[in-house]
């Protein structure tokens, strides 16, 4: 089969202008990827409202709308941790409910995980304390979490979501549960994932591409939270808690 061997020069550093120019061709690419699903999530949902399709149809069609909707986001994400590269953002953050998001997306969730074979499994305390974050950009950054965690999980593997009150903030916790014989294999795929600029890493091992562990700390930290990750599948952020209105 034929093969590419890529080799970098010793002193090939990027200057401003060359990292700049990766940054707008990254923006250009993603542009590129989530322009053509969108079209085709439209003309799928237009489908939909037909009454005349079978439902093996119908079922098929909202499996591409799903599919479709995951990497418009996915994309998303790494766009907007292009721009942040380019020119941080001046984030206003508000009083924010980190419960009831997580709960509201808790559906959408466990039917994504469903198809990749991994049970979700919530434990969230009540009458938690509303955080200081983004409502709006929080809940595709949370996505991109869970998308993180389970991407390549073997099947039978669990992902258990913690909330829980820490301090003076509110600490969110991702953890797997493997099953002992996959945990192994999954480890060493994680240490082969490779950094790609300064807002992707790449799994040369199944091909994927997501953010960096560097641009996903920046991104959350511009909605209030602070990221810590072990092994990519063992995730915390801590939220400042909201002060209490006066």
């Amino acid at each position: 089969a034929p093969s590419l061997t890529l080799q970098t020069s010793p002193q090939a550093v990027p200057d401003a202008s060359d990292r700049e120019g990766d940054l707008s061709l990254l923006e250009a690419l993603t542009h590129e990827v989530r322009t053509p699903l969108a079209t085709i999530r439209t003309l799928i949902r237009s489908l939909l409202r037909r009454r005349d399709l079978p439902s093996i149809v119908q079922g098929r069609l909202r499996q591409i709308d799903v599919e479709c909707s995951e990497q418009i986001d996915r994309f998303g994400l790494i766009f907007q941790a292009a721009e942040w590269q380019r020119k941080p953002p001046k984030t206003q953050l508000a009083r924010t409910n980190l419960g009831a998001i997580l709960k509201t997306l808790e559906p959408a969730w466990r039917e994504q995980l469903d198809r990749r074979g991994v049970a979700l499994q919530l434990d969230i305390e009540n009458e938690l304390p509303e955080v200081l974050s983004d409502a709006r950009r929080l809940e595709p950054m949370l996505g991109g979490l869970i998308d993180r965690v389970s991407r390549g999980l073997p099947g039978g593997s669990q992902l258990l979501l913690k909330l829980h009150p820490a301090g003076a903030r509110l600490k969110l916790q991702l953890q797997v549960r493997s099953r002992n014989a996959d945990r192994a294999s999954t480890e060493t795929d994680l240490d082969s994932t490779e950094q790609v600029g300064t807002v992707l890493s790449w799994d040369p091992a199944t091909g994927s591409l997501q953010l960096s562990q560097s641009a996903t700390r920046q991104l959350m930290a511009s909605l209030g939270g602070r990221y810590h990750a072990r092994r990519d599948r063992d995730l915390t952020v801590f939220f400042p808690v909201a002060p209490s209105p006066t």
